[in-house]
């Protein structure tokens, strides 16, 4: 029998796809669990990129280029409200939560000693690299955020997402308010930072290490800020770990005013993406303004270190 005049069968696959791994999951403050991408029911988190800085900028040498990729309408750079931790970044409005900002950009390596890595894992949840952001012209603007002391100050979670790290609000965050992410168990304690008062009420603030006693500790130079933590004291001891499912989520209830503040913040982000609408004469002077403020910023803060 030819074989053309055999029945033509379809092909069976077998292959059976792969699960999704760990970090392709997000946690929704509103379920209170982790989805996939996306929560159907409350929606994706809002975006807040990063500013494209073009490849040569009028800038003075000591500005790194990591100052010059924050979201400018709505963050800006000034000095920590932390003793001894040089600069942070504040908020220059109210900010929802449920904000992403992110990727953390860095060099990634195998590893590193510096106080601005990120430890990325794999699909197996093993090590896989670091990205370092200690390079102020390597990295994006997310290096210049410091750690809580606790965790009532605490306004941004860190979290992996699809190989790489970024950082979402956790609660609304009023305008001039310094942005504070907790680092993990083991930078914190490098930092000075004891977990068993971590979630304590800051009422009594006593220091426990001096700032010349973790910079001579962490030989900190003037390419990496020291990012110093003062611990709070209270009668409640808790212990803190450091797992991916134990950040702090936010356990308020929304308000009527919640939607509305959200909606504006939309809004905002379509005009700053839209360079028709968001140029204009007087926002031309507050950019020269803005730059020459950010240039004696950092000049001031080389003078320091």
């Amino acid at each position: 029998m030819a074989l053309s005049k055999l029945r033509q069968l379809p092909r069976i696959s077998y292959f059976e796809p792969e699960d999704p791994s760990f970090d392709e999951y997000i946690y929704c403050s509103g379920c209170r669990d982790y989805v996939y991408d996306v929560c159907p029911q409350h929606g994706p988190l809002l975006i807040l990129p990063d500013t494209k800085v073009p490849e040569k900028t009028n800038y003075p040498p000591y500005v790194p280029r990591a100052a010059l990729t924050i979201p400018k309408a709505f963050l800006h750079i000034a000095r920590s409200y932390i003793p001894g931790a040089g600069l942070g970044v504040f908020s220059s409005g109210t900010l929802p939560n449920g904000v992403r900002f992110g990727p953390y950009r860095g060099v990634v390596k195998k590893n590193s000693d510096s106080s601005y890595c990120w430890q990325i894992f794999d699909k197996n949840n093993k090590p896989s690299h670091v990205v370092d952001g200690g390079d102020g012209h390597r990295s994006n603007w997310m290096r210049f955020i410091n750690c809580s002391r606790n965790r009532n100050e605490q306004n941004l979670i860190a979290f992996q997402y699809k190989g790489q790290i970024y950082y979402r609000t956790i609660k609304i965050i009023p305008r001039n308010t310094e942005l504070l992410v907790y680092y993990g168990s083991e930078a914190a304690h490098g930092l000075g930072i004891d977990l068993r008062f971590y979630n304590c009420q800051p009422q009594i603030t006593e220091p426990t290490i001096t700032t010349t006693e973790i910079i001579k500790e962490n030989k900190l130079d003037k390419d990496n800020k020291p990012k110093i933590g003062i611990n709070g004291k209270c009668k409640d001891k808790i212990s803190g770990t450091n797992t991916k499912t134990n950040f702090a989520c936010d356990q308020r209830v929304p308000t009527p005013n919640t939607s509305e503040k959200v909606k504006e913040f939309k809004s905002a982000i379509a005009v700053r993406n839209n360079p028709k609408k968001f140029v204009s004469s007087t926002q031309s002077k507050f950019t020269c303004h803005r730059d020459l403020y950010l240039s004696n910023l950092f000049q001031n803060q080389c003078q320091v270190l």
